[in-house]
C-alpha cells in the first residue's frame, strides 16, 4: 500500500495538480472571463423586443449560411448584451459572430477583445483542450486519486491526529505534517469532487452499452429523457419558419422568457428548432436538483409543436435526478459565492495536497536515496525534480502569464483566442525546460519569484492598458472584477513569500554542509545545497 500511494499518487499528482488548479480557478470562471474583457459594452442593455432580434439573427444566418448542420441564437443578457450567433460553416468549421441589437449589423472585430476568458481553465480542468481523448485521460486519472486516497487513509495510521501537529522547519517531518493537514481537512471533499466528477461523464466512460442498444444519435437520450428523437439529414431542401413565431410561442408555453434558439440541420427537410428558457440562478439556488429552465421543440419546416419541457421539470426517473445532484454537486451549481468560495478553498487545498505530496517523495530521496531503479535512479530522480517544478511552479506561472498576454496581444488579431491558450501551453513548456536546465532549488526559486511579480504588477499592466485597477472597481462597484485583481495579489504574496522561505532555507544549508565534508568536495555541496 505504501509503495502503491507514493509512486501511483506520484506519477498522477503532477496531472491531478493541474486538475485541481484550473478547476479551483474554473469556479469563477464567469469573474475571470469578465475581467478578461475590459471593454465597455458597445451597446447598451435595453429591454429589446426579442422575437425581433431572433429575425435579425436568422436573417444573417440565411444570408451567410442558408444549409448547415447547426445555427444557434443567443439572446442579449446583462453580461453580454448583443446577440451571439454560432454555426457549422460548409468546411464544417464552427464559426461566430456578435450583432448589434439595434442595427443587426456584425459588431467591428476590435470593439471587444475575442478570449477563452476562465472558461480555458474549465476546459483545461476535465480535458486539457484535448476533446474526448483529454476526458478520458482525467478519468482515468481521477480513478487513480481515488486509489491515492484510499491507500493514504490506510497506510496513515495516525492521519486525523498527526492533522493537529505541524513542525515547521523539520525538513522531511514538516512536509508530511503539511500533507497530512491539507488532505485530512479536504478529505471528504476530495471523495466527492473525484467520483461526481467521474458520474458526470458516465455516458463518456461506459459508452459500451449505450452504442450497442442505441446506435443512432442521440437515441439513448432520447428515450431517457422522454425527448424527440434526432433525425437525420435528408438531402432534401427546406426553408426554416420563421423563428421569432417559434420564439413567442415557447415563451408561452415555458412561462418564460427565452434565453437562445438552436436550429439543426437548418436548410434541410429534417430541421427541428429548440427553445430553451432563460437560467435563473437565484430560483436555482440551495436546490441540488434544480430542473430545466425550460425547453420546446419544434418541426422547423412547417412548425409543428414536438416536446414541452416546463422549467423545473426533471425527466428520466432516480437515476437521472440522482446524475443531476452530483452534476450539481460538482459544478458547484447552488448556493451562490458563498458556495463557490468554499469550492475554490477546498480545490486549492486539493491541489496543496498533490504539491506536498510530491515534494514530500524526493525531500525524503535527497536524504536518502532508496535506489528503487539501480544505476537509474538518479536519473529518475533527476526527472521527478524537473516535472515537480514544471507541474507545481510552472503551470501557476502559465495560468497568471495567460492574464498578462490578454492585455498584451493586439485585440484585433485573427484567431486572438486561440493565441491566448497557444501562449498558456508555450509558457508552461519554457517552465519545464527552465526546470531542466537549472539546479532544482534554483529553478524552484526562480519561478516562484517570476510568479509573484507577474501577479503583484498584474494591477500595474492592467491600468497601463485600460485605465482600471483595484480602486477602479471598487469606486464602481465591480465585484467580479475586483475580486480577481484581489485573489491574483494575494497568490503573488503567497508564492513571493515561499520563494522567500525557500531562499532562506538554501543559504542556511550550505555552511552545513560545507562544514560536514572535506574542503575538496566543499564545492560539490555548495552546487547540492543550491539543487
Amino acid at each position: 500500500m505504501a509503495w502503491l500511494h507514493t509512486w501511483g499518487g506520484l506519477l498522477a499528482g503532477w496531472l491531478l495538480f493541474a486538475i485541481f488548479f484550473t478547476g479551483s480557478l474554473g469556479v469563477f470562471d464567469d469573474a475571470i472571463t469578465r475581467w478578461m474583457k475590459p471593454e465597455a459594452p458597445a451597446v447598451e442593455l435595453r429591454d429589446w423586443d426579442r422575437a425581433s432580434l431572433v429575425r435579425m439573427g436568422q436573417s444573417y444566418l440565411e444570408e451567410t449560411v442558408p444549409r448547415s448542420h447547426f445555427w444557434s441564437i443567443g439572446l442579449p443578457t446583462k453580461d453580454i448584451p448583443v446577440i451571439r450567433l454560432f454555426y457549422e460553416d460548409e468546411q464544417e468549421q464552427f464559426q461566430s459572430e456578435r450583432l448589434n441589437p439595434a442595427t443587426g449589423e456584425p459588431m467591428p472585430n476590435d470593439a471587444e477583445r475575442e478570449t477563452e476568458g476562465g472558461h480555458h481553465f474549465v476546459h483545461m480542468h476535465y480535458e486539457f483542450h484535448a476533446g474526448t481523448a483529454g476526458v478520458w485521460l482525467v478519468g482515468v486519472f481521477t480513478m487513480a486519486m481515488l486509489v491515492a486516497l484510499v491507500s493514504g487513509v490506510i497506510i496513515h495510521k495516525r492521519i486525523f491526529k498527526d492533522f493537529f501537529s505541524f513542525r515547521p522547519g523539520k525538513g522531511q517531518r514538516s512536509w508530511l505534517d503539511a500533507h497530512n493537514a491539507v488532505s485530512v481537512l479536504s478529505l471528504p471533499f476530495l471523495f466527492m469532487i473525484a467520483y461526481t466528477g467521474l458520474a458526470t461523464f458516465y455516458s463518456l466512460y461506459m459508452p459500451a452499452a449505450i452504442e450497442v442498444h442505441y446506435p443512432e444519435e442521440g437515441s439513448f437520450f432520447a428515450e431517457l429523457l422522454d425527448q424527440p428523437r434526432h433525425r437525420p439529414e435528408t438531402d432534401v431542401d427546406a426553408a426554416v419558419v420563421p423563428l421569432d413565431g417559434l420564439l413567442l410561442r415557447a415563451e408561452a408555453e415555458m412561462g418564460r422568457a427565452a434565453s437562445f434558439v438552436v436550429v439543426e440541420h437548418p436548410g434541410d427537410s429534417s430541421a427541428a428548432a429548440r427553445v430553451f428558457g432563460v437560467f435563473d440562478e437565484a430560483e436555482a439556488r440551495g436546490k441540488l436538483l434544480p430542473g430545466t429552465s425550460g425547453r420546446v421543440e419544434f418541426d422547423a419546416v412547417n412548425g409543428e409543436l414536438w416536446d414541452v419541457q416546463v422549467p423545473g421539470e426533471i425527466r428520466g426517473g432516480a437515476a437521472t435526478a440522482t446524475q443531476a445532484v452530483m452534476r450539481t454537486l460538482h459544478f458547484a451549481g447552488f448556493g451562490g459565492y458563498t458556495v463557490r468560495w468554499l469550492y475554490f478553498l477546498l480545490g486549492m487545498a486539493g491541489a496543496a495536497m498533490m504539491a506536498t505530496g510530491a515534494i514530500l517523495v524526493m525531500v525524503k530521496r535527497r536524504q536518502k536515496s532508496l535506489r528503487e531503479f539501480g544505476i537509474h535512479t538518479p536519473r529518475v530522480y533527476r526527472l521527478v525534480e524537473v516535472l515537480n517544478v514544471g507541474s507545481i511552479a510552472g503551470l501557476a506561472l502559465s495560468c497568471i502569464a495567460m492574464l498578462w498576454l490578454n492585455r498584451l496581444i493586439p485585440i484585433g488579431i485573427e484567431d486572438r483566442a486561440a493565441w491566448e491558450i497557444r501562449g498558456f501551453f508555450l509558457v508552461w513548456a519554457l517552465t519545464l525546460l527552465h526546470a531542466a536546465l537549472r539546479p532544482a532549488g534554483r529553478a524552484w526559486v526562480e519561478q516562484l519569484l517570476v510568479c509573484a511579480a507577474l501577479c503583484l504588477t498584474l494591477p500595474v499592466l492592467n491600468a497601463l492598458t485600460t485605465g482600471s485597477h483595484v480602486l477602479v472597481y471598487w469606486a464602481q462597484g465591480d465585484g467580479p472584477r475586483l475580486g480577481v485583481e484581489l485573489t491574483v495579489i494575494v497568490f503573488g504574496l503567497l508564492c513571493g513569500l515561499g520563494a522567500y522561505g525557500l531562499l532562506r532555507r538554501q543559504r542556511q544549508a550550505r555552511p552545513l554542509l560545507n562544514a560536514a565534508r572535506p574542503p575538496l568536495l566543499q564545492r560539490g555541496a555548495e552546487s547540492e545545497a543550491r539543487g
